[in-house]
């Protein structure tokens, strides 16, 4: 009864994701939207990078070739996935830019074969290759275990890793199923958790012939949130390539707002920046904030932050929406107390308000947004360091200008996200 239960509620979360809209639940149990990303005046936050040519992953797409996919159904998934991972990919690891993709290949039935492990594949001559040549007809059976397929994904990804080879890189696993089938040993949930719960990205695509809500509900339930798929979505590619990186989508789809970008991160210690800090699955952008909770005047936190990381700096609040974002970082950290007090990228430099960047970079004068606390900004004689203080009982904090030497507080640090524009070793 549990797992027909859990599959009815990742059916109907399916459905959503099949929207392009996911709802969020707030702290009372109230269903709230999840918000699209805003605009903060003439200045943007940074995007995921978006381009494929400089994809750096560890991928191994998983194919059932059970009768059930039949021979027209697997050819059409070969094309597919030579489209996704096609289009200017490097594939291999044998390229002086370590911004590369290695892709296995397992195919399952009731049993599993691999294929290709990570590196047998070098060139996208490969891909093509390999792909068309085994993924062109079925085999005899009609089983179809998916635990076999995911398990053997498992071990493609475990044996690529040896000695701490590619370690920094992100895992995606994309599954192509015509049923889903499996209870005790052949249950594919186990296996597809120990995965997830490990980092790797799992994304599911449905081989839907007559709209069997039990593979659709079953696949959502292994998928990682809102990665779960068919082979009749009219952009499949471009949902995959989301997958893999936030990326732009034609404007005939209304891009998910539910991306979590494998090839889009953050370093140990940093938190990517999104639309919603209490929303995993929020729009995620190509910002990693850090909370420095040492008390440092503005100008030594200025220059700390470019240490911490490199192109690192004070954080900026170019909107309302990144405003509450760090907000809630200092509330979810244990060495802030109230009331709460920070310092921000902001300060009264070549006779106007300006925000920091990476060193070597021009500021960013401040536009379309302000949240200035009562009777602030003061005389900028000396006050030209700017820090959010909560300003009353409301837990609510606003800008204040302050002494840039002499007022010591914890702080906030910013830095581009690991992407396809930024590799981090």
């Amino acid at each position: 009864m549990f797992k027909l239960v859990t599959l009815a509620l990742a059916y109907l979360a399916f459905a959503s994701a099949q929207t392009g809209y996911t709802d969020w639940f707030d702290s009372t149990g109230t269903v709230v939207p999840t918000p699209y990303p805003t605009p903060g005046g003439t200045n943007v936050d940074r995007e995921c990078g978006g381009d494929l040519s400089n994809l750096w992953l560890d991928v191994v797409v998983v194919v059932d070739n059970s009768k059930g996919m039949t021979n027209e159904g697997i050819t059409e998934i070969a094309a597919n996935i030579v489209t996704v991972f096609g289009n200017g990919t490097k594939i291999g690891n044998q390229y002086s830019d370590p911004r590369s993709t290695r892709l296995g290949i397992v195919t399952y039935n009731k049993q599993a074969t691999i294929v290709a492990d990570l590196n047998l594949l070098q060139s996208i001559d490969d891909l093509y290759q390999t792909i068309f040549s085994v993924l062109n007809t079925v085999s005899n059976t009609d089983d179809s275990f998916l635990a076999k397929g995911i398990g053997a994904a498992e071990s493609v990804l475990q044996n690529g890793r040896a000695n701490g080879v590619r370690s920094n890189y992100k895992r995606l696993v994309v599954v192509y199923a015509s049923a889903y089938k499996g209870e005790g040993e052949n249950d594919p949930i186990p296996v597809s958790d120990r995965l997830k719960s490990s980092g790797v990205i799992l994304s599911t695509v449905a081989f839907d012939q007559d709209g069997d809500e039990s593979l659709l509900a079953g696949l959502a339930v292994i998928a990682s949130p809102n990665y779960a798929f068919t082979s009749k979505d009219l952009n499949l590619v471009g949902e995959l390539q989301g997958v893999a990186l936030q990326s732009e989508f034609s404007s005939k789809y209304k891009p998910p707002n539910c991306f979590i970008p494998a090839n889009c991160f953050c370093p140990n210690l940093w938190t990517q920046y999104k639309a919603n800090f209490d929303d995993e699955y929020s729009y995620k952008y190509g910002v990693c904030i850090r909370a420095a909770t040492i008390s440092s005047s503005w100008t030594a936190a200025k220059f700390a932050c470019q240490n911490l990381a490199k192109n690192g700096f004070l954080a900026t609040e170019y909107d309302g929406q990144k405003h509450n974002f760090l907000f809630r970082v200092a509330q979810n950290n244990t060495a802030f107390t109230a009331p709460y007090i920070y310092h921000i990228g902001l300060s009264y430099v070549n006779g106007g308000w300006n925000w920091q960047q990476p060193a070597g970079y021009p500021l960013k004068p401040m536009s379309g947004y302000s949240t200035w606390n009562p009777s602030y900004p003061k005389s900028f004689s000396s006050n030209i360091g700017v820090l959010e203080q909560q300003f009353s009982s409301d837990l609510t904090v606003g800008w204040q200008n302050i002494n840039a030497y002499s007022v010591a507080e914890y702080y906030m640090c910013e830095v581009a996200s690991c992407d396809t524009e930024k590799y981090c070793s």
